[in-house]
């Protein structure tokens, strides 16, 4: 605490909010109102190849294990894009389907919740609330998170992976949201 007792506030936490999906999974490290880092990483088949469908088969667990695998890597290298090198970790959760979906579509982004649990009991687990969805997008997200397509073509060269097929931001804007709520949930610090 400083000699003025200055309050340190959620802005003050560095927060990686991941999204976790069938196809893709997302991650933002979030400081304040601030990106400073993301990534978008899918499945690969058995040789390493790029593959969103290595997953549809959910008994094929070497499959989710290259997934996760890759999830995993990011998340510890989002570590190193924020400042101190320390972030509280916050996924969403994923709740039973409504109506009829594939297995595939509700089981494998359960699973990576669980392997990020595995990985770190302590995540904050935030509850679906259409993150990402906002708009307009410019007036709500930083412009490393606006669309891809056009002349605003503005993520950083420094982030991670977007193995979108066509370079989609949306899962890294429900990452950035879920990193927002995960921030509002912290306790201020003095």
């Amino acid at each position: 605490m400083s000699a003025t007792g200055t309050l340190l506030n959620m802005a003050d936490e560095v927060v990686l909010g991941i999204d976790p999906g069938r196809r893709w999974t997302a991650g933002v490290v979030r400081l304040g109102d601030e990106a400073l880092y993301g990534w978008t990483v899918g499945p690969v088949d058995e040789s390493g190849r790029l593959s969103p469908a290595a997953v549809d088969n959910v008994v094929d667990m070497a499959a989710f294990g290259r997934y996760l695998i890759r999830v995993m890597g990011e998340i510890q290298t989002s570590a190193r894009h924020a400042p101190g090198g320390r972030i509280k970790l916050a996924c969403k959760v994923i709740t039973p389907p409504v109506g009829r979906i594939t297995l595939a579509a509700w089981l494998i982004p359960r699973q990576v919740v669980a392997g990020v649990l595995g990985f770190a009991p302590d995540t904050m687990l935030i509850r679906p609330d259409g993150h990402g969805k906002r708009r307009p997008v410019t007036e709500h997200y930083p412009t490393a998170l606006w669309p891809a397509c056009g002349p605003r073509r503005n993520r950083p060269a420094t982030w991670g992976p977007c193995e979108a097929p066509r370079g989609e931001r949306d899962h890294e804007r429900a990452a950035y949201d879920i990193a927002g709520v995960a921030a509002g949930l912290l306790e201020p610090r003095y």
